[in-house]
């Protein structure tokens, strides 16, 4: 019998913060939206989180909200279906550093390869749920900090974008994050014949070097020494190598978060915040304040494509020189926007 485990990325703020999820289980909530259908258990003990007595029903509304639209966005993008059953867990801690986490649950595949499965990623792509009734991965919100859950007020700023910021951890749970950790090992100690995630097949060095040999499933330790702590895109760092997003992206391999200082949690699950290029795409390392991207740009949806994902046949990817100009007009919104050092954060490493 396979063994299970969470793998979680998420959002954070400058404080340090323990992660904490609670086993009380409560009536699952469905969203339900053509797509993915989101399953949601909120499973906070009677009283706190999502299950506050004064604030409980309308953040569950707002997460069962985000699921619905987000299933929307996915759909003009992919034509993937399936049902997706989420523990949705919450703290209210202003002085705490996560905003939000959320992540698949996994298993070792057989044998060394890239086949350590995301089970939503399974259900989604494949249409074979790994793990059967139980919880297909986990959500976290910290309702400590302002959010706006309104999907239709603006976003002030002085508060977080609650929708583009779950958009974000979702898509993190269709398996847009590395399994590469800081030394070089895989989730389990290996860095000979390891089992790696699907998205750590397309990561490389600014010379196209993989990250992990494809033959010998070793990780390529002097490259990785080098590119993981390697700086901003174009010139240097991670970047993801797939055929889809270098077609998205004029070509060239899209760059990798990758800090001179290692970001646990961060490093090598995200698009480069440093560059201007992708610093105002969903997939970003952090949230700013004020309204963020709810849809994909050309590049995300590129990747997921590369990760197994299907297009719906109404929505090609975009080409690399429209993408650009809309590009423009969101980094001019950003601009002006305050960064909350939101960092994403993983409970499984």
């Amino acid at each position: 019998m396979p063994s299970f485990t969470t793998k979680i990325h998420g959002l954070k703020s400058q404080f340090l913060n323990t992660i904490v999820f609670l086993a009380v289980l409560t009536s699952p909530l469905i969203s339900s939206a053509t797509g993915i259908n989101f399953v949601f258990n909120f499973t906070d003990a009677a009283g706190t989180g999502f299950n506050d007595a004064a604030s409980g029903a309308a953040r569950q509304n707002a997460m069962i909200t985000a699921g619905n639209l987000f299933s929307n966005m996915f759909s003009t993008h992919f034509s993937n279906m399936g049902t997706v059953v989420l523990d949705a867990t919450a703290s209210d801690d202003p002085l705490g550093s996560t905003l939000a986490s959320a992540g698949s649950e996994y298993v070792l595949g057989t044998g060394p390869g890239f086949n350590d499965q995301d089970v939503v990623r399974g259900i989604l792509v494949d249409g074979v749920d790994l793990n059967g009734a139980a919880a297909d991965g986990s959500v976290n919100v910290n309702f400590g900090q302002p959010w706006q859950l309104d999907p239709n007020a603006t976003v002030l700023g002085t508060e977080f974008d609650f929708f583009a910021a779950v958009f974000h951890e979702l898509t993190h749970a269709l398996g847009f994050s590395s399994n590469i950790q800081k030394n070089g090992e895989d989730a389990y100690g290996n860095k000979t014949a390891g089992s790696w995630g699907f998205f750590d097949k397309f990561i490389t060095d600014v010379n196209g070097d993989d990250m992990v040999d494809p033959t010998s499933f070793d990780i390529n330790q002097a490259f990785w020494d080098t590119a993981s702590i390697g700086g901003s895109s174009p010139s240097a760092g991670l970047f993801f190598d797939g055929a889809n997003a270098k077609a998205a992206n004029g070509g060239n391999s899209v760059g990798i978060f990758s800090p001179t200082i290692w970001n646990d949690g961060s490093s090598g699950s995200h698009l480069d915040t440093d560059n201007p290029v992708y610093s105002a795409m969903m997939m970003k390392h952090d949230r700013d304040y004020g309204s963020e991207s709810r849809t994909y740009s050309g590049i995300e949806v590129g990747i997921l494509l590369d990760l197994g994902y299907s297009a719906a046949t109404s929505t090609p990817v975009p080409e690399p020189e429209t993408y650009l100009l809309l590009l423009v007009g969101l980094m001019l919104i950003a601009k002006f926007q305050p960064r909350f050092a939101g960092i994403p954060t993983s409970s499984k490493f």
